[in-house]
């Protein structure tokens, strides 16, 4: 009932057909199943009547801050939303992203700053070659509700892994602030959740596979909370890396406004069984890092997630060279069981070769230079060989963390 009333509201607020004019704030109707019944309630009306059989075609018609409702059904079709806010709500709909011979193909993408505030709701999205949901350049989106199975496909072998590929996981925001992740589910991907802050203009790398970025900003002030984040077999869970090399002046301090991955907020999540495919090269359920100079992912908050049986350490924060910013990342009052299940616990750094004499890791914390403003507090940490790990010149607040069954409690290396 809750739901039909929510749906009849938004007919209201359109023109009050099957599939409205165009107007502002209109509502569409997608359906490939002429007839279909629905679920009932107030848009079983509107799907049976709908004007519109792909989500693409709806797109492309409706003006900004419209919602398009999407029937139950299966759609073969990728999806583009540019130059304007839209809410896409499915009911029951899968969108199947079509592959042909090796395309990086991607489910649904909010491309620049005029989709800022749309929303993406209920959806199961499948079978593409790179990214299943993409946003670059925007803000104040809501993904919310998804279910993301088995995307990011060309990733999913050892070649790809080892030649360090980024398919940009199954969920990538890239350059993207104050926008909201939450309740999707995420499994038999390349991996889960992915913060990146573009690349600088000019630069010729890649943000995702396939797929150069177009903006360069911060990745900041985002919510990720009540994800799960499962068996995602050759990658990360939930990552947070730096790739902006304007992100860190060369004197160490931080531009905020040319990039960098700050202030979001990790809260409620599941991250288990990632990143532990034979050849895979590891991956953490929880990973914040800054992979070259002049990178920054700072001042982020992981609270109160689950996190086990991942190829890398279950928390872990890694700096691998000179002029990055790793400082001020808090992780409090997590659930964290058996991680670094593959046997290497840092993530492809210098000295990994020496990580894996340390065995099953819960929390770990890597840099090449100092580290300041670190709060590991409050950590059930279980069934490690080690439960925290850091270098020597990791420094912050290390309190209240209760231990079971681990090995050693905590534990620091001079290891470069």
């Amino acid at each position: 009932m809750a739901a039909a009333s929510f749906i009849a509201g938004v007919i209201v607020a359109g023109a009050g057909t099957a599939s409205a004019t165009a107007g502002p704030q209109a509502t569409f109707y997608v359906s490939n199943a002429p007839g279909h019944e629905g679920y009932g309630g107030q848009w079983q009306w509107g799907c049976r009547n709908a004007s519109y059989s792909t989500i693409a075609s709806a797109v492309a018609v409706a003006p900004n801050a419209s919602t398009i409702i999407v029937c139950p059904g299966t759609y073969n079709e990728s999806v583009t939303i540019t130059g304007k806010s839209l809410n896409l709500l499915g009911q029951g709909a899968t969108i199947a992203v079509p592959n042909n011979a090796g395309d990086d193909s991607q489910g649904v993408v909010f491309m620049g700053s005029a989709t800022a505030g749309s929303a993406l709701r209920g959806f199961t999205i499948t079978g593409a070659e790179a990214e299943a949901v993409y946003a670059d350049g925007t803000s104040n989106l809501t993904i919310d509700g998804n279910r993301i199975i088995g995307n990011d496909l060309s990733c999913q072998n050892a070649a790809a892994a080892s030649a360090g590929n980024d398919c940009g996981e199954a969920l990538h925001l890239d350059a993207v602030t104050n926008s909201r992740i939450t309740n999707n589910y995420l499994t038999a991907n390349t991996g889960g959740i992915l913060l990146t802050d573009g690349i600088p203009e000019g630069s010729t790398g890649q943000s995702a596979f396939g797929f150069y970025t177009q903006y360069a900003g911060p990745s900041s002030g985002n919510l990720i909370a009540g994800n799960s984040a499962i068996d995602n077999l050759w990658d990360c869970g939930i990552t947070l890396p730096s790739h902006n090399s304007d992100a860190v002046s060369p004197e160490g301090t931080p531009q905020p406004s040319q990039g960098g991955v700050y202030d979001n907020t990790i809260i409620d999540n599941v991250s288990i069984g990632n990143a532990t495919a034979p050849g895979s090269g590891g991956g953490a359920g929880i990973l914040v890092a800054a992979p070259f100079p002049g990178t920054g992912s700072y001042d982020n908050l992981i609270e109160n997630n689950r996190v086990e049986g991942n190829g890398l350490a279950g928390v872990t924060i890694h700096s691998h060279a000179p002029d990055q910013d790793v400082n001020g990342n808090r992780i409090i009052g997590n659930i964290v069981g058996t991680n670094a299940l593959d046997g290497n616990s840092a993530d492809g750094g210098p000295g990994d070769s020496d990580f894996g004499a340390l065995g099953t890791i819960g929390i770990l914390v890597g840099s090449v230079t100092a580290v300041t403003g670190t709060v590991i507090a409050g950590n059930v940490i279980t069934n490690n060989a080690t439960g925290i790990w850091t270098t020597d010149d990791v420094s912050g607040d290390f309190t209240h963390n209760f231990f079971a069954n681990d090995t050693v409690s905590a534990s620091t290396s001079n290891l470069p």
